[in-house]
């Protein structure tokens, strides 16, 4: 007799885990167009509101100030409200500051609008990686996320390149305008389509409990990998904005100029997808978490030496690296015996938090070097940056395979006995 009781997880059409891995790379995509599309219009934004470029500049660190604060929150919304509503509600929130953002009568209201958008990103972020984390996690669980990192660099690349022709031809107002409402209908779209696998229901909204969250907050690997990416991670976020201002200041033709910006964004949909497939397959994520780091270090201090005819190859290089290593680090927590599925959101969270501390320390950082020794030393500062603090990860002692938790093997063996019964 054909059994009446709960779905069993992992009895889902093979084909539903990549249709959830779509929408959620969609809400990738939607999220970085609006975190990096502000930057094509930061010389109108400062003639408009008379600030001068290092001053307009301040959008990015805001931006990232606000993304870095609010992912355990949002890890925490995701485990009460469960993920499908909480990835909608973080992408709305960033739609809403995008297109507040384009109403501006001030330079002041416009970084308020900017820091809603960055909370919205927040929210979404590390809810989005463990959306993908629940999908995959028993299998090709780093190819996954590699493919949702690939998302976040054509993200960051339509932002750099291709909202610089809209902001071009429209206004820079128009221009984020565009950009939310894309971001609102990816919202739409998750609210509507996205949903867990089948059995785990702990995924669609529990009770917050003390051990979950103790297990999660206090977890050594966890913050060890946080550690580990922070300067890999902010020095990406700074070089990604900045290099196009760095060619200018150097008098690199225009036509280089705008083929770095859009590499250092493009260049890691390779990056991603090549670190997923290596890490399922082949070397440990420590090694490959290391060895991509480095390369990027070497990358960023390169950049001052390259011409105009070679400025494309640093660019390349960084974002290929970049987003290989955060195709990696993103599987750490899905890893981790110890957390329950329904607080991955939240370990990523933490991991997102401490990393991002760096997106707002080293661009500032690199500014004020600039202002003093130069550009060719705050680009070797960030590159030592990222080689030195990489080496946190030597202390941990992360495994090769994905493994459901105690509590997620529970709720799979009571979902398999109820459909057996």
């Amino acid at each position: 007799m054909r059994s009446t009781g709960p779905a069993v997880a992992g009895s889902d059409p093979p084909a539903t885990k990549w249709f959830m891995l779509a929408i959620v790379s969609a809400g990738f995509v939607a999220m970085t167009v609006n975190w990096f599309n502000i930057s094509t219009g930061f010389g109108a934004i400062g003639e408009e509101f008379g600030v001068a470029i290092p001053d307009v500049a301040f959008l990015i660190s805001i931006f990232v100030a606000a993304y870095g604060i609010l992912h355990i929150p949002g890890g925490l919304l995701a485990t009460k409200w469960g993920l499908r509503r909480t990835l909608a509600l973080g992408l709305a929130i960033e739609a809403v500051g995008s297109l507040l953002s384009a109403t501006a009568t001030s330079f002041e209201m416009l970084v308020v609008w900017r820091a809603l958008a960055g909370v919205g990103a927040s929210i979404f972020a590390a809810v989005g990686i463990a959306a993908v984390s629940v999908w995959f996690r028993d299998h090709q669980h780093a190819l996954a996320l590699g493919v949702s990192s690939a998302a976040f660099s054509v993200g960051t690349a339509l932002g750099l390149y291709t909202w610089a022709d809209i902001t071009a031809a429209t206004s820079w107002r128009t221009s984020v305008v565009t950009g939310g409402v894309l971001c609102l209908a990816v919202a739409a779209l998750s609210a509507l389509c996205f949903r867990v696998p089948r059995g785990l229901d702990s995924l669609t909204g529990v009770h917050l409990t003390r051990e979950g969250l103790k297990k999660t907050l206090v977890n050594k690997e966890i913050w060890l990998f946080g550690l580990a990416f922070f300067g890999a991670y902010g020095s990406y976020l700074g070089a990604s904005q900045l290099i196009s201002g760095y060619g200018a200041d150097r008098a690199f033709p225009d036509g280089q100029i705008a083929a770095a910006a859009f590499l250092i964004g493009i260049a890691g949909v390779p990056g991603s997808i090549a670190a997923g497939w290596l890490a399922d397959r082949y070397l440990t994520p420590r090694i490959l978490f290391m060895i991509g780091a480095v390369l990027e270090a070497v990358f960023l201090m390169s950049v001052p030496f390259a011409g105009p005819g070679t400025f494309w190859i640093p660019a390349l290089g960084i974002g290929f690296m970049f987003n290989f290593v955060f195709a990696i680090w993103q599987t750490v927590p899905g890893s981790i015996r110890s957390i329950a599925p329904e607080n991955i959101g939240t370990a990523v969270g933490l991991m997102l938090t401490i990393s991002a501390a760096g997106g707002f320390v080293l661009p500032w950082a690199f500014g004020l070097i600039v202002d003093g020794p130069g550009y060719t030393a705050a680009w070797i500062f960030l590159g030592v940056v990222s080689a030195l603090t990489v080496g946190f990860c030597l202390f941990s002692r992360t495994r090769t395979r994905a493994t459901l938790p105690p509590r997620g093997a529970r709720d799979l063996d009571r979902a398999v006995g109820a459909a057996e019964a």
